[in-house]
């Protein structure tokens, strides 16, 4: 869409945008902008989906390996924060 078109149906351009259109502004055939649908935010049980799914259970071993890890620091983390406390 040229400049001038996408100046003169801006208001229905964002409409389209908002259903998820996306849209190539173009001056002297050059790109120069686009106009994209907004991102729509990851909600709770889409994410909680997205987790249940999760093969094999990998998501809990690597959280419980996480949680193990900040529990449990290694000697090498100890020394270093010694070192950097002075």
């Amino acid at each position: 869409m040229t400049a001038t078109q996408a100046s003169r149906s801006f208001a229905a351009m964002l409409e389209r945008a908002k259903a998820g259109e996306r849209f190539n502004v173009t001056k002297n055939g050059e790109v120069v902008a686009q106009i994209l649908p907004p991102e729509r935010p990851a909600n709770g049980a889409a994410l909680l989906g997205f987790l249940a799914a999760w093969e094999g259970g990998a998501f809990d071993a690597a959280a419980a390996a996480a949680a193990r890890a900040f529990r449990d620091p290694v000697s090498s983390d100890l020394e270093r924060l010694a070192w950097a406390e002075g």
